[in-house]
């Protein structure tokens, strides 16, 4: 009859076992509640960093591991002004936010309304600022191909109108007045407005003179007396 060896339970082994499973616990809890250290957020003109980290609920530094990329975009997206998001995290607990927001063209005087790139209007945007303003009526169909137009321009041609007035002829029904916020008024139809993009090299040809800059029609300019 064999005898039967019976293995003494080795509590040393099954404590150091213990004490290593505990160790990998804390250890992947530790890594897994380590806070955001950096938040760099490029390319956003209207909206300010604190906005952005608020709505995205990243203004308390939340978890590194645990703050996914994509909720991070899908809650930054929710804000009106933002067309497109892209988010990255870099290995020293950094996350990089790209956003490009629409464009905003003008401010309805009459509504309140800003206008933007896309065609949707935004109410109440206290923080929108060097927005042209659009003083008087404008029929819906030509409206609309000014929002289309206006879309064309850089953004640092936009902020440099300071009002818009409709002012149409019998002979051009989409033409416009632009009062410049250096002085300068230019005059321009829908058709010509991209010509407007060079507004800065022309103003240099002009030197300190100010007056009237005729893009409807002619391009030639009119000094104040």
């Amino acid at each position: 009859m064999k005898k039967v060896k019976i293995r003494k339970f080795n509590f040393l082994k099954f404590f150091k076992f213990l004490l290593f499973l505990a160790i990998l616990v804390l250890i992947v809890i530790y890594f897994l509640n380590v806070p955001i250290k950096n938040i760099v957020i490029s390319g956003t003109k209207h909206l300010t960093d604190e906005e952005i980290m608020e709505v995205a609920k990243l203004d308390t530094y939340p978890s590194y591991l645990k703050t996914l990329n994509n909720k991070i975009e899908n809650k930054i997206k929710s804000l009106s002004l933002v067309k497109s998001v892209k988010v990255s995290k870099k290995w020293n607990y950094k996350v990089k936010i790209k956003i490009k927001e629409y464009k905003v063209l003008f401010n309805l005087r009459s509504t309140g309304e800003y206008v933007l790139d896309n065609g949707k209007t935004l109410m109440d945007v206290s923080y929108l600022d060097n927005v042209p303003v659009l003083i008087n009526y404008v029929p819906d169909e030509i409206l609309d191909k000014m929002t289309d137009r206006f879309s064309r321009l850089k953004d640092s041609i936009i902020i440099k109108v300071s009002e818009i007035e409709y002012a149409p002829t019998n002979y051009d029904t989409e033409r416009f007045l632009l009062y410049m916020s250096d002085g300068n008024i230019v005059y321009i139809t829908l058709n010509k407005i991209e010509e407007l993009n060079n507004y800065t090299k022309i103003k240099k040809q002009l030197g300190t003179n100010k007056g009237i800059l005729y893009l409807d029609s002619g391009n030639y300019f009119e000094i104040k007396e």
